[in-house]
Parts: structure tokens; C-alpha cells; sequence
């Protein structure tokens, strides 16, 4: 059986899946002994939020996610990366 998504679902979906791999492109300009450990918690971060199903949490979680890559891209700025 398919699992049919609502539009409302199907753009956020397509809004975290954007987050995740912008935060992994950042991620990436980490120094290389930082590197893997930030990937990892952002996959675990990301693993522990799968399960929601409540747009309002789903979309406040988003905007906090975008939040903290701003933050970790002006640090790794600051830093030279």
C-alpha cells in the first residue's frame, strides 16, 4: 500500500530533506578531525525528529534547524573554513 503524502506534507518533507542537505554541505566545510562528528549529529538529530507527524512542530523545528546552520556557516566563516 502507498503511503500518500498531502500537499502540505509533501512540501514540508521536500523543506526538511532541503535542510538536512544543506547542513551536511556545510557540515562539510568542518575541519576534517570536526568533520565526521557533525555529520553524525545532524544525522541523529534529524533521526530523532523522523517520527513527527505534527506540521506545526515539523515547521518550528525547521526554522530552528535553519537557525543553527546560519550559525555554524558564520562560525566556520569566522574561523576560515
Amino acid at each position: 500500500m502507498v503511503n500518500a503524502l498531502d500537499l502540505q506534507s509533501f512540501i514540508l518533507r521536500a523543506r526538511v530533506l532541503k535542510l538536512y542537505r544543506q547542513a551536511l554541505k556545510i557540515a562539510h566545510r568542518a575541519p576534517p578531525q570536526a568533520r565526521g562528528e557533525l555529520k553524525q549529529s545532524i544525522r541523529q538529530e534529524m533521526e530523532k525528529n523522523s517520527e513527527c507527524k505534527d506540521k506545526q512542530k515539523i515547521r518550528y523545528l525547521i526554522s530552528e534547524g535553519l537557525e543553527r546552520i546560519k550559525q555554524l556557516d558564520e562560525m566556520l566563516d569566522m574561523q576560515g573554513h
